[in-house]
């Protein structure tokens, strides 16, 4: 309980005086306080002079300043006659400062969601209204999951040397609230059942355990309500309901009141020049006839609006009236259409790393445009897909009253934007072997990314280096190099290349499309020591010894790449269609085309689905040409060639046992995906897909099948990380498979 105020006040006469005192002294009686602290705050200084009762007011004034500095549980003012004066004292009792928060009793919530709620701090000042907030965020805590009948006390302990107790709250749970039935009277045209399946709270059944949630039954009213609007009763009300408690058991009972049902009349729009009522009349998504639904009208004034919107036209103003006749409602929309915003300021704030030009560059809503709302969707959608933020929204402000606005895109950039590894490995072929990888792709906030992975042990020593500038010459033009030294490792043998190139990319006329130029140059060979002891092909042609000697090979590739995604790295809408043609000459020589498209196509709340396509073909310019082992396809795993359910690299022709690779590909890939945050996902997918010799052994039915389920995990250092669990139809022995993941190719 909050301690009243008091002012104790001494030796003042009770009567009326035109008489005035001095004060000839103001001092203050703490144990620990700084008493200076207290006397300024009450205001009074030595010298002053009042009447008796203006004396009195400026005292209950002093004790209410002081008590509002929140240190004080008790302050009292008193006085003291001393000849024509009057000395004050101000005598305050301070409030404890916590040295912590216990709790005793809790069972069925964890200590850390209890700290969550209280969030208390070691050393600040423990107030009686602290105690009460944090008891009621605990309440609240139970409360919504179910435990209506918890009692919650407290208790402080003495203070301690320093002036400080632990606070202790003694809880008891009591048993969760459980709903055993739901009756709805008044339900003529529609069931219970019907009813409540749009309701939080729900009647027990075997497989749902109906706790009672407080909170959101108040939501459930409403929802029933909602319910009733969307099938044309738009009178429909809840008059009452009544809760009967028995033993951790609820009893509930709702009353509605249903009224007319209301259907859908004429539409009329009023006041369009700018659309055309052709075009205007395609956003209505209702139909004269159809029961009327809150919801279908909501979304068509919202339509209407929004296509105003992409035309500048911010502050059209969109007014439904209706007209009731009998049970139709005819609508007519009233439009003000005033004159196009146009954009006179684009700000950007939140970004601490991140350089201004590194976003404003992303932006297609600029200074002096007319306002298009789908110009700013793509603009939040360009910089979210740069990778370094959380969030990215956006606030309109009006500039002045001739119809100018300003946006400002708010962003909350990650905490740290790359990924870092290291470690140390040892085995006793090549001993102890340490590495370090980076990659940042927001070098110093300027947008460039870097790359750096060291590697070197007893028999190992790897290096990849790589650099990219996404806008050369603050143009949308991409460049950048890299070079490597790398050993990659196969199942039955390892390749040993050296390489580098230049990339270079630009968008395309195509909306969402950029064409890549890649030249490398690289020379490869399997060192005979690092084959497989026991490896004995039987066809010379797809020998992997056929590899054993160095070759150098030129590599220009051309790819275009259409990517209308909303989000690279989680995607939940959009599209991404890649066409890539490989050409080597030199030592090796061969072309090589690939076709990979996905698509992602929301379905409800927080679902979507992803559809994908990859096609693949690798030839030599000549007949005679050897396409190596390590150029063939060779699906399986995860990756850009991933089947799950099997091992990596695992599917397509073999040789004495061994995986060769084939020279066409085909693999398809269906994902239902839960996306709860652009940080995690979960899905459940099927994949299919083979390798062959010649296009023309393709064929549907000898497709290897895998399906599982898995979850996508964007963590800082780490980037997005992801585990599937699949199950492989088709294997010689068909079985579970797992796949752990990094990168963003899955």
């Amino acid at each position: 309980m909050i301690p009243l105020l008091a002012a104790i006040l001494m030796a003042l006469p009770a009567q009326p005086d035109t008489g005035k005192v001095v004060l000839i002294g103001v001092s203050a009686r703490a144990a620990t306080a700084d008493t200076a602290l207290v006397v300024r705050t009450a205001g009074l200084s030595r010298g002053q002079l009042f009447t008796p009762a203006a004396l009195r007011t400026n005292l209950e004034d002093a004790v209410r300043r002081v008590y509002g500095l929140g240190l004080f549980s008790q302050v009292n003012a008193e006085t003291a006659r001393v000849a024509d004066g009057v000395r004050v004292t101000f005598v305050v009792e301070e409030f404890p400062r916590l040295k912590g928060v216990t709790y005793e009793g809790f069972r069925r919530v964890r200590k850390k969601d209890l700290e969550a709620k209280v969030k208390a701090k070691e050393g600040e000042i423990l107030t009686d209204k602290k105690v009460f907030d944090w008891q009621q965020e605990i309440l609240k805590l139970y409360k919504e999951k179910g435990f209506l009948l918890v009692k919650i006390e407290h208790e402080t302990t003495k203070l301690d040397s320093l002036g400080q107790v632990t606070l202790t709250y003694k809880i008891d749970e009591g048993d969760p609230v459980r709903i055993r039935n739901i009756d709805i009277v008044g339900n003529d045209h529609f069931t219970d059942e019907q009813i409540e399946i749009k309701l939080t709270n729900r009647q027990k059944r075997w497989y749902r355990k109906a706790n009672l949630k407080e909170d959101e039954f108040v939501k459930d009213l409403d929802r029933i309500v909602d319910f009733y609007k969307q099938r044309g009763f738009i009178d429909a009300k809840v008059i009452d309901y009544d809760m009967k408690f028995d033993q951790g058991w609820a009893s509930i009972t709702i009353s509605v009141s249903e009224g007319t049902k209301y259907y859908f009349g004429n539409v009329t729009l009023k006041g369009d020049s700018v659309l055309k009522q052709e075009a205007l009349r395609k956003l209505v998504r209702y139909q004269s006839g159809e029961p009327y639904n809150t919801k279908l009208a909501q979304a068509t004034l919202q339509d209407l609006f929004g296509a105003y919107s992409e035309e500048g036209y911010i502050y059209a103003q969109v007014a439904p009236v209706e007209n009731v006749r009998s049970d139709t409602v005819d609508i007519t929309y009233e439009i003000t259409e005033g004159t196009p915003a146009v954009v006179r300021l684009v700000g950007i704030e939140g970004n601490e790393q991140t350089h201004d030009k590194v976003i404003r560059r992303e932006i297609s809503s600029l200074p002096g445009y007319t306002f298009r709302r789908s110009e700013v969707m793509r603009s939040q959608r360009d910089i979210f897909n740069l990778g370094f933020f959380d969030d990215v929204t956006l606030d309109y402000r009006r500039a002045d009253t001739t119809g100018t606005i300003d946006l400002i895109y708010k962003v909350k950039e990650k905490s740290f934007f790359g990924t870092v590894g290291a470690g140390v490995t040892y085995s006793a072929t090549d001993g102890v072997t340490g590495y370090v990888e980076l990659q940042q792709p927001n070098l110093f906030g300027r947008g460039q990314r870097a790359n750096i992975k060291v590697e070197k042990g007893g028999k190992v020593g790897n290096l990849a280096l790589g650099f990219t500038e996404p806008w050369l010459f603050d143009r949308p033009i991409s460049a950048g190099v890299d070079v490597s030294y790398l050993t990659t490792t196969y199942d039955y043998y390892d390749k040993r290349g050296i390489g580098g190139g230049f990339s270079f990319s630009r968008p395309l006329p195509l909306d969402y499309t950029r064409g890549y130029l890649t030249l490398r140059v690289a020379d490869a060979y399997v060192p005979p020591s690092l084959i497989k002891s026991g490896y004995n092909p039987t066809d010379t042609l797809f020998s992997v010894y056929g590899d054993t000697v160095h070759k150098t090979a030129f590599t220009p590739t051309v790819s275009f790449n259409r990517d209308s995604r909303d989000y690279i790295y989680n995607a939940f809408s959009g599209s991404s269609t890649t066409y890539q043609l490989d050409l080597s000459v030199g030592d090796i020589n061969f072309h090589r085309h690939t076709f990979d498209m996905s698509q992602y196509l929301p379905l409800f709340w927080k679902f979507c689905i992803m559809g994908r396509t990859r096609l693949g073909y690798i030839t030599g310019l000549a007949s005679r040409d050897r396409i190596p082992i390590y150029e063939r396809f060779t699906p399986g795993g995860t990756g850009l060639d991933g089947i799950r359910g099997y091992g990596d690299r695992s599917i397509g022709p073999t040789d004495a046992g061994y995986v060769i690779g084939g020279r066409a590909e085909a693999i398809f890939a269906l994902e239902y995906k839960l996306r709860l945050s652009r940080q995690l996902s979960f899905l459940t997918f099927a994949d299919a897909g083979n390798t062959w010799n010649s296009i023309d052994q393709f064929s549907f039915s000898d497709l290897k099948r895998g399906a599982g389920v898995g979850v996508r995990l964007e963590i800082p250092m780490l980037g997005l990380i992801g585990f599937d669990f699949g199950y492989g139809f088709d294997k010689e022995n068909p079985g579970w498979e797992p796949h752990f993941q990094l990168g963003r190719t899955f």
